[in-house]
């Protein structure tokens, strides 16, 4: 239980950061705040004894919004080196 609200906690500055930022790192921002949420739920659900629901949709879902952070964060680099080489 108190990994789900260290982890409801660890999303509070990136969810601040994402209304006050207006560039790609908004996107960044927002991706990381959903994956700490979702892997949040996922350690409520473990913890609730919902092993199957936690186990097999939200820990699912955090990896794959983890995944989309990461490429997000690649695109962006790579564009921006393109901008200043032009």
């Amino acid at each position: 239980m108190a990994s789900a609200v260290i982890m409801f906690a660890a999303a509070i500055v990136p969810m601040y950061l994402s209304l006050k930022l207006r560039s790609n790192l908004r996107i960044l921002t927002i991706l990381l705040s959903l994956f700490i949420i979702v892997h949040g739920i996922y350690h409520l659900a473990y913890f609730a004894g919902e092993e199957v629901l936690g186990e097999g949709l939200f820990r699912t879902i955090s990896i794959v919004v983890l995944i989309i952070f990461g490429g997000a964060f690649i695109f962006i680099i790579r564009s921006k080196k393109e901008k200043l080489t032009v």
